[in-house]
């Protein structure tokens, strides 16, 4: 049951996934269109840390860094443990690939919220 949980999972963040990323990629390549601004400026530092004030833009990222990250190390764990693994080593890959997770989701995160609360550049 924990495993069908854990793959229903999976699968249903990939629309969370397609939206955040459309959003992003409205955001970042389509700026003429949406904020009438050029792409490069759109692309330019201050900008970004500008936006990276947005608190939608703040939601946004950690969303999209939560969602993509759990996909991604699911699936890696789903493919490592397809090798003819002992039940000792199968949860050693369990535990490295949450540990990495959580690292790399901090990691993530604090970016996020030091351009979120950060007073300027």
């Amino acid at each position: 049951m924990r495993e069908t949980r854990l793959w229903s999972l999976h699968i249903l963040v990939i629309p969370v996934i397609a939206v955040l990323l459309g959003m992003h990629f409205a955001v970042q390549h389509y700026a003429p269109v949406f904020y009438g601004m050029s792409v490069e400026k759109a692309r330019d530092f201050a900008t970004m840390i500008e936006r990276g004030r947005s608190t939608a833009q703040f939601v946004v990222y950690i969303l999209l860094l939560a969602a993509g990250l759990y996909h991604g190390l699911y699936g890696t764990r789903g493919i490592i443990r397809e090798l003819p693994l002992s039940p000792a080593m199968a949860k050693v890959v369990d535990w490295g690939i949450l540990t990495v997770g959580v690292l790399i989701f901090a990691l993530g995160a604090y970016v996020t919220w030091w351009t979120f609360v950060h007073p300027g550049v």
